[in-house]
């Protein structure tokens, strides 16, 4: 996951190369939709299930991530889009529902704003309603088919994500009325 101070650093890069050569997993820069209100907001819901399950992640909306030169690349997003329905959108149209965070990035290019999708990991396979999904493999959001689907829950399968390996004896982590018998 990426915070705004990382980003504002990666946003400097873009007068020396183009957004598409800073992507990674989890780092992904797109393009605001102008034309259509709709593709932009399906593409935002495109790109929050496929993040979660490439195990999570950063989108920054409104960069051009071809152009270089900060004037050139960073485009905005324009100052109707309301982040709170960006939210309702995603929780919406997912399954199991996702409610990512949204942040707002003044910047003074473009629309001078700029808005950042972080997407926490959960467990998936997520899919819109329905039944579509797509999963982010290196810096591509790949189609989640019966084979991807497969490997996701295999790999998955009994996952605690919050399950964190314990250092120490595990009667150290217990209550002492835990470790009474009966």
């Amino acid at each position: 996951m990426r915070d705004l101070p990382e980003i504002k650093e990666l946003l400097d890069e873009l007068d020396h190369q183009p957004a598409d050569a800073l992507e990674d997993q989890y780092l992904d820069f797109k393009e605001w939709n102008t034309r259509s209100i709709s593709d932009a907001v399906s593409l935002v819901i495109e790109m929050a299930i496929c993040m979660v399950n490439g195990g999570g992640g950063t989108v920054v909306f409104g960069v051009n991530d071809k152009a270089v030169g900060r004037d050139r690349a960073i485009l905005g997003v324009p100052p109707e889009i309301d982040i709170n329905r960006l939210k309702k959108a995603v929780y919406d149209s997912t399954d199991p529902k996702l409610t990512p965070v949204f942040q707002e990035l003044v910047v003074p290019e473009g629309t001078g704003r700029l808005i950042i999708m972080q997407i926490f990991p959960g467990l998936p396979p997520y899919t819109d309603t329905q039944g579509r999904g797509k999963i982010r493999v290196g810096k591509d959001c790949q189609p989640l088919t019966g084979t991807l689907r497969r490997r996701v829950m295999v790999e998955t399968g009994e996952t605690d994500f919050t399950a964190i390996p314990l250092e120490g004896p595990v009667n150290t982590y217990l209550s002492p009325s835990a470790m009474e018998k009966d």
